[in-house]
């Protein structure tokens, strides 16, 4: 049976629901042992810790899983065990780099952006979670794709989800922020270890594994993918490091520790629309191109989406006031405006993320590195200007321009070239325009102090579409169960 959006998705799902409960533990136990700074400057550690795994890996799962791909279905591993050989020399070679430059200027990095001095044990505990990190969300994962197996992404990201909260939670509640800081690598390794176990047990992953190789030939394609996704993951990164570290520097610990609540559960959120959608698009979209039975799949996959996207920032909206309390700790109270004005950026952002991802597993990667560089741009450029005066206001106001921007940009784009109906832009557009309106309604009730109650009834149009999108999600478990393992071909 093909594989449906609906079953991807409610997989993705599962994994992403995984990471919502785990994260939310996690957070929790790390607000109330850290307080409002701790937070503000853990955040900013796990910050550097993505950006660091975005510089190793050079992104290299997506030509794996882009060069790979078609080799697999036609039949020859050892073609792909050349892509995945050579790409992961490179990620050896920067793992090496990384080793070289923490030793040397490690300790400078982290006084610079307002962390103040690590000590050498902190400072190598996230160098060696850059490392398993990398390695696994670069080789590993872009083998799980290869061969097809996003039952595999699902598994080892559940297990090493459910290590990292017990141990970062763990550490945070008995050393503070020495110990959530030490803890960091344990989730990488065991994610590393659980893809190892589980791709040397599929035929595909170890016929692939078996060939291996490094080949000068092979450099050059996977290279030109890598510096693309390398402008586009790691700048991206660091944009979001040098804005986030100047509200940190701009308006303190407590104000960057409020708005990585609101940008906490919004990652919580995108996870649940990209997840599955990775899992359903990457291995057909590169195995076939921009087909019509691929853009059908396309539409599928965003309708459903769209409906888990509005229902996840929708509830954000409407039970801010009761999420963040419950979530991280009443003294977190006051970043709940900054939730309210979040999220309808966050849903246009979220559509945006799904349309320039589609891109790249088609091999559009000038529109991918357009799309993606394009965002990052503006939302440095507004924060830049406004971070100063308005602190996180100004980092939400930049979020939301960047993305209602862009997303405009791509969706005219995704029309005129055909990848998207007219009716799906139409469909984008008004729960846009109605989570934005109930986002200024409720803003305008916060600032009169009393909103209260009449944000509830926000919940009706919240509930009808999660209603909806629930129902799918079931129907694709059902799908999930009878539909046969498979390791190639996408079907």
């Amino acid at each position: 049976m093909s594989r449906t959006a609906k079953s991807s998705m409610a997989w993705g799902g599962t994994l992403s629901f995984a990471r919502l409960v785990a994260g939310l533990i996690r957070v929790k136990v790390v607000a109330l042992a850290l307080g409002v700074g701790g937070v503000g400057i853990f955040s900013l550690l796990q910050q550097v810790n993505l950006t660091g795994i975005s510089i190793v890996t050079m992104s290299l799962a997506v030509p794996i899983i882009n060069l790979g791909r078609p080799w697999v279905k036609d039949g020859t591993p050892e073609a792909a065990g050349r892509v995945a050989g050579t790409a992961l020399a490179l990620v050896g070679f920067n793992a090496l780099i990384l080793i070289v430059v923490a030793a040397v200027t490690g300790g400078d990095l982290f006084r610079r952006i307002g962390t103040g001095a690590l000590e050498p044990l902190l400072l190598w505990a996230i160098v060696l979670s850059i490392l398993f990190g990398a390695i696994a969300s670069s080789f590993w994962e872009g083998m799980s794709f290869l061969a097809d197996r996003f039952d595999i992404y699902v598994r080892a990201g559940i297990a090493s989800t459910l290590v990292d909260v017990l141990c970062v939670a763990g550490g945070a509640g008995l050393y503070g922020l020495r110990g959530a800081v030490i803890a960091m690598p344990i989730g990488p390794v065991v994610l590393f270890g659980s893809y190892a176990l589980l791709l040397r047990r599929d035929p595909t992953g170890r016929q692939v594994l078996k060939n291996l190789s490094f080949s000068t030939r092979e450099l050059p394609r996977i290279l030109s993918y890598s510096a693309m996704m390398f402008a586009a993951v790691a700048l991206t990164n660091v944009g979001l490091t040098t804005v986030r570290a100047k509200v940190l520097l701009e308006a303190g610990a407590s104000a960057n520790g409020y708005l990585q609540t609101v940008t906490s559960l919004a990652a919580y959120t995108l996870a649940f629309v990209t997840t599955g959608f990775w899992g359903h698009m990457h291995a057909r979209g590169a195995a076939e191109g921009d087909t019509p039975q691929v853009r059908a799949e396309l539409y599928q996959a965003l309708r459903l989406g769209l409906l888990i996207s509005f229902t996840g920032c929708g509830a954000a909206v409407v039970l801010a006031d009761y999420l963040i309390p419950l979530f991280f700790a009443p003294r977190f109270a006051p970043a709940a405006p900054l939730m309210v004005a979040y999220m309808p950026g966050e849903l246009c952002y979220q559509l945006l993320y799904v349309l320039t991802a589609y891109q790249l597993t088609i091999s559009r990667r000038r529109r991918y590195l357009a799309w993606s560089l394009g965002y990052i741009g503006v939302l440095v450029a507004i924060g830049w200007a406004l971070v100063p005066q308005y602190g996180a206001v100004g980092y939400v106001v930049a979020h939301v321009g960047a993305s209602v921007l862009m997303l405009a940009v791509a969706s005219f784009m995704c029309w005129r070239s055909g990848q998207v109906p007219l009716r799906l832009v139409g469909m984008a557009s008004s729960l846009a325009a109605l989570l934005a309106t109930m986002s200024g309604v409720l803003i305008w009730l916060h600032w009169h102090g009393s909103a209260g109650r009449i944000a509830l009834l926000g919940l009706i149009p919240v509930g009808v579409t999660g209603a909806i999108a629930a129902k799918e999600l079931l129907s694709g478990f059902k799908l999930g169960r009878r539909r046969p393992a498979t390791n190639a071909g996408g079907n």
